[in-house]
């Protein structure tokens, strides 16, 4: 037997020995080892259930190989089944050494597919796209700052997560975490057609500030790409609540028109950019197209910036009735009378 399989050996024994009431699992994840130690299933984590157990926690060098055997709580498998923690396989592609009852086992199963279930969501999987691009931008803008290694450390970052964004979309997660995202993108169905060169690009460039403009193209690379209608996932919505939405906010759209027909740009732009905040919002939550209000803004040609909104409106309505929402408006007041 080599070392790994002598401490697997050594854990389950010691584990079933000492620790048969302190310790639920333990586990065996090999998806981020050395290719010469995939081959067999050998202790990753465990899972502690009282303080005793928690202490048998360790990290070691044997033979010129660190071995960290670390536990993780029951709480915090609960995040990795609801992807709010950052390695999925952790979870994904683990597989049971040992389990305390057959309770312990069921449960850790049971999370497994719950897992799995929330990958296959597309509203929730776009979700987390979102979150990671906006992940990348934050790191983005700490490099706009930063000197030396902590440039290439961000822009590495920006890859990452970037990445993510991408397989994200296409309900996927990385089982190799950062090592081999390009290979695993290559097996993806929807992906930017620049972002693998893009991601080298930024790897092999010495430059600091050619290295932050490379990340900023990419950034904007992927947003474009989630924004494609092919990316863009239906929404398990319920379109009446669009519908309300868009009675409240018909009232903006009125104030811009009147501005506009008055030639008052100050107000225009301000009501402008607070409808254009609403319309971000609800295109993210319904799956729509960004439409972009603002973009068309000249404060010289106020009248066409009003005809631009007014067609964003009836772009809305339709996407509203379509969808089986039913806008509540009347001619009069008797006629509202006659409903209410």
């Amino acid at each position: 037997m080599n070392n790994k399989e002598l401490i697997t050996k050594w854990v389950l024994e010691k584990v079933e020995e000492e620790y048969k009431d302190d310790i639920a699992l333990v586990v065996s994840h090999n998806t981020l080892r050395l290719e010469s130690e995939k081959g067999t299933p050998s202790v990753s984590y465990f899972i502690p259930i009282t303080d005793k157990g928690r202490r048998f926690a360790r990290t070691f060098i044997l033979d010129g190989v660190g071995i960290d055997l670390w536990g993780i709580e029951w709480e915090r498998m609960e995040q990795f089944a609801d992807l709010n923690e950052y390695n999925i396989s952790c979870l994904a592609d683990s597989q049971v050494l040992y389990a305390r009852t057959p309770e312990d086992r069921e449960r850790f199963e049971n999370l497994k597919k719950r897992q799995a279930e929330n990958l296959s969501n597309p509203v929730l999987m776009r979700a987390h796209a979102l979150q990671a691009l906006e992940q990348a931008k934050q790191i983005y803008l700490n490099m706009l700052f930063s000197k030396g290694s902590d440039v290439k450390l961000g822009a590495g970052y920006v890859l990452d997560y970037t990445a993510q964004a991408i397989a994200f979309s296409n309900c996927r997660y990385f089982k190799e975490a950062q090592a081999e995202q390009l290979e695993e993108l290559s097996r993806m169905e929807h992906v930017p057609e620049q972002f693998a060169p893009g991601y080298l690009a930024v790897i092999r460039e010495k430059e600091e500030e050619t290295q932050k403009k490379q990340c900023y193209e990419l950034i904007h690379l992927v947003q474009d790409f989630l924004e494609r209608p092919e990316v863009l996932q239906p929404q398990e919505k319920n379109f009446q609540d669009l519908a309300d939405w868009y009675c409240e906010l018909s009232y903006t759209w009125l104030r811009i028109r009147c501005y506009c027909k008055a030639g008052d740009s100050t107000k225009a732009y301000m009501w402008g950019i607070m409808l254009q905040e609403e319309l971000n919002r609800v295109c993210y939550d319904f799956g729509i197209p960004k439409m972009e209000l603002m973009k068309a803004l000249d404060i010289s040609r106020l009248e066409e910036f009003a005809g631009y909104a007014d067609s964003l409106e009836q772009e809305m309505r339709k996407i509203i009735t379509e969808g089986g929402g039913k806008i509540r408006e009347y001619r009069n007041y008797e006629e509202f009378l006659n409903e209410v």
